[in-house]
């Protein structure tokens, strides 16, 4: 690496060091309930149409309540615990999606005393239950996504050595087919558009990283990019834009739970340029990934030894050094994060005992909140054109990565913007006031 390039990481690593506590603060923990040590899974869906986020929770081995939920009621106010399904066992995974059209979220969930695939049917919060499907597995993850572009959402489904996907008729009618591949214990999956062909992949996580392409509609195991992706049981698995280059990256834990990593796409599918995040990240029990400091990049937050850790990205794959946002007397093994209150912002939930905190943006960070994605700067990073896209006409300014400015004041107009001025290889901030007292920061990098 020459020595250019070492400069520009050592700004971006000193900037994240020193931007971290500023750009990401929680509020304390705000008590949903107490004695929830048995809740397995976390996720969020306004599951009663009043455009506020609801919490739906998973717990094992409870006679009262496998399935439940609490409705949001505004400014981080929840019901009590609302029971969907009762057992003796335990649901692994869950997910959502409206698979009879009919406006109202339902459920699916795969796990419990017989292994099973259950639908569970939303009609103006009235649920109903019906076992779709049963097959042998110990651990499970379920997932759901239009699958054969037929607008209707289908469910795809892993557990032990079965991957199942179960394809919808737009009334919750399904047709299941068995996804053959290799033998492994699966775990855990991620669902998304991995070569921008308009149809939607899986990777899954086990014993081994596994790569499914979906080929007009139908998915098959493909050992070429499987074999590209080192795994030996990795048991956390997501596809997002990690470095905002338009494309879904591969995050995951590393090998055995002994650190974070991701895999840079190419834009066709295809994952290299492994580069570990933590390597000393250990017992990673959960994660959520979403844009914490509200900067348009996807940062994370992990529990590793029943602690919270937060993780910001600088926009092109290079984090911050883990920041430790809460530590606390009881166990967390469950984390999720959601905007519960209208505000913009990414807040965090997690058990036990379950518990929101609220992120408290700073309002010095006003710039960041507003209209962060009415800007687009491509390509970036850039080492040659360089251009900006915008709503409306306004000024832009240049600062280096140490906060001094570089160009002040140029002319922006509606539309398509070509930045003409000589810009030295590093990180700078692309400063827009709008004529509408708009004000976005974008970071770009320049090569």
């Amino acid at each position: 690496m020459n020595s250019n390039k070492i400069s520009i990481y050592l700004a971006i690593t000193i900037l994240l060091l020193f931007s971290s506590n500023l750009y990401s603060q929680f509020a304390n923990p705000i008590l949903i309930e107490s004695d929830t040590g048995s809740i397995t899974n976390i996720i969020t869906a306004d599951i009663n149409n009043d455009n506020l986020k609801d919490i739906i929770i998973t717990r094992k081995f409870s006679s009262n309540n496998l399935i439940s939920y609490y409705l949001n009621q505004g400014n981080l106010n929840f019901s009590p615990e609302i029971s969907i399904a009762t057992g003796s066992s335990q649901v692994t995974n869950i997910a959502v999606g409206d698979f009879d059209n009919n406006n109202w979220l339902d459920i699916v969930s795969i796990g419990d005393a017989t292994n099973s695939v259950t639908l569970h049917m939303n009609s103006a919060l009235s649920f109903s239950s019906q076992v779709l499907d049963s097959f042998t597995f110990f651990e499970s993850d379920i997932g759901v996504a239009d699958i054969d572009n037929d607008s209707n959402l289908d469910i795809v489904a892993i557990g032990g050595t079965t991957f199942k996907v179960y394809y919808n008729d737009g009334m919750a009618n399904f047709t299941s087919q068995t996804i053959t591949g290799p033998i492994e214990d699966f775990f855990d999956l991620t669902i998304s558009d991995i070569d921008a062909d308009g149809f939607e992949d899986v990777i899954t996580g086990g014993s081994n990283i596994s790569v499914y392409k979906n080929n007009n509609g139908t998915l098959s195991y493909d050992s070429v990019r499987s074999n590209q992706i080192p795994s030996t049981f990795n048991l956390f698995v997501r596809l997002v834009d990690i470095d905002n280059d338009g494309d879904v990256d591969l995050f995951s834990e590393n090998d055995n739970s002994t650190g974070i990593r991701w895999m840079q796409n190419d834009g066709n599918g295809t994952f290299s340029n492994l580069q570990i995040i933590d390597p000393s990240a250990m017992n990673i029990r959960s994660g959520t990934l979403k844009d914490f400091d509200n900067d348009n990049d996807l940062d994370f937050i992990i529990i590793k030894d029943f602690n919270l850790y937060l993780y910001t990205n600088d926009g092109f794959g290079n984090f911050s050094a883990p920041i430790l946002i809460q530590d606390t007397q009881t166990i967390i093994s469950v984390i999720e994060s959601e905007d519960l209150n209208n505000d913009g912002l990414e807040d965090i939930i997690w058990s036990a005992d379950l518990s929101i905190q609220e992120n408290n943006l700073l309002l010095s960070n006003e710039e960041y909140i507003v209209g962060n994605n009415l800007i687009k700067i491509y390509p970036n990073p850039s080492s040659e054109n360089l251009y900006l896209d915008s709503p409306e006409n306004g000024v832009l300014t240049i600062l280096n990565s140490k906060g001094q400015i570089v160009y002040k004041n140029l002319p922006l107009k509606k539309g398509k913007n070509y930045i003409k001025k000589e810009l030295v290889p590093q990180l700078y901030f692309f400063k827009i006031n709008l004529k509408t007292n708009t004000t976005i920061t974008k970071k770009v990098l320049i090569k």
